[in-house]
């Protein structure tokens, strides 16, 4: 198959980048003729991979999406591929979109915690402008017909499609995040001890890990609160990521008197080690698609502890490889102190979840079913041209 992915920016940071990097070349190396049209190719083994380049304004995001849209659409005309992959709408000549979130649902949530945030009223018009012209563009290609391949990342993802757009009998796939076992995976003792002695954890710590951007939405203040009120003095929460309202959460740990206990750790590139010297995954997010870091957590052997959202409904066994959690600071601190109290139950939770990725949830696996989706999708129409 000709296939060409449409990614305003790819790298191995970004979840939804992240994605179309392991997909792709996995693809290219199963022998097909695989293109990608995108701003930046990082990480990327472009021996295997044609990257086209689409020049644009980078910004503001709103900027960035429209200029991409338009110069890829124009690129993508030029060429005659089987299959055209959008990350979401990124481009209107796909066939095939990755569903990663549904734009007005996001909003809903991001709309919950406008009041709370700290930042600039050009920041908020800018976000504002940038969902309603991303909602719009959804609209146009989910509602299109002929209907596209819909591959949305979990079942939660495909139920907010449903209902937000009406897509009436299109093929949907569900094909759900992964992580790269290799690289992420439990680390061997002396590993794991030189991570925490550089990052000045003891051995005794319990390490409660929070993962990622956007803290208001991803619940961190829950997470705090939970660190505070444990009854366990060793639990450390170490927040890998960074917001522009760090200071609010920094200034909410020192009030419930747990600033020793959070460890602001910034944006890593050492992720995978984090994790793997870690002891918990804490994640009490309000609203994801299928969040990368939970795989990659259970990938390194942590027990997965997140409120029930869209991906971590698909995944999470409770009292096998994690917890579901409330937004409840003292619900979250009764589960934090039952399980820092009980080593042997996260090692069982951790080796669950480590062998529920390596069986569901690999690059090899999200690629083949990516690839037979692709299959299924042209023979559908095919046999409807006949």
């Amino acid at each position: 198959m000709r296939i060409a992915f449409a990614m305003i920016n790819c790298n191995r940071r970004d979840g939804s980048a992240r994605a179309v990097n392991e997909v792709a070349e996995r693809l290219a190396g199963r022998g097909h003729d695989v293109h990608l049209f995108a701003r930046k190719a990082e990480d990327l083994d472009l021996r295997l991979v044609t990257w086209h380049p689409v020049p644009g304004v980078a910004w503001p995001e709103v900027a960035d999406f429209q200029s991409y849209h338009a110069r890829a659409d124009a690129m993508l005309k030029r060429h005659d591929f089987d299959i055209v992959h959008s990350i979401g709408p990124n481009t209107s000549r796909a066939n095939v979109v990755t569903i990663q979130n549904i734009q007005p649902a996001k909003k809903i949530i991001l709309d919950r915690f406008a009041g709370t945030e700290r930042v600039s009223l050009a920041r908020r018009l800018t976000r504002w402008l940038y969902l309603r012209v991303t909602s719009a563009a959804e609209r146009a290609l989910y509602t299109r017909k002929p209907s596209p391949l819909f591959l949305p990342v979990s079942r939660g993802a495909e139920k907010e499609l449903r209902s937000w757009y009406d897509i009436g009998d299109a093929m949907v796939r569900i094909v759900p995040n992964a992580a790269d076992t290799a690289i992420f995976r439990p680390l061997a003792a002396e590993e794991r001890q030189a991570w925490r002695e550089a990052n000045g954890f003891a051995e005794s710590d319990v390490i409660a890990i929070f993962s990622g951007g956007e803290w208001a939405r991803k619940g961190l203040d829950f997470a705090i609160e939970g660190v505070a009120r444990c009854h366990a003095p060793n639990v450390k929460l170490f927040v890998a990521g960074d917001d522009a309202d760090r200071s609010r959460f920094a200034e909410l740990a020192d009030r419930l008197g747990a600033a020793g206990r959070v460890i602001f750790g910034g944006f890593r590139r050492d992720m995978a080690e984090a994790m793997g010297a870690a002891d918990l995954f804490l994640f009490p997010s309000h609203y994801e698609a299928f969040s990368l870091a939970t795989i990659e957590a259970a990938a390194c052997g942590l027990p997965v502890l997140a409120t029930r959202i869209n991906g971590t409904e698909d995944f999470i066994q409770p009292g096998e490889t994690g917890e579901f959690l409330e937004h409840d600071g003292a619900q979250i601190a009764q589960v934090l102190d039952r399980l820092a109290g009980d080593a042997a139950l996260r090692r069982a939770y951790g080796a669950a979840g480590r062998k529920l990725v390596e069986e569901k949830y690999t690059w090899d696996r999200v690629a083949e079913m990516t690839e037979n989706a692709y299959a299924d999708f042209l023979k559908s129409h095919e046999s409807a041209r006949l």
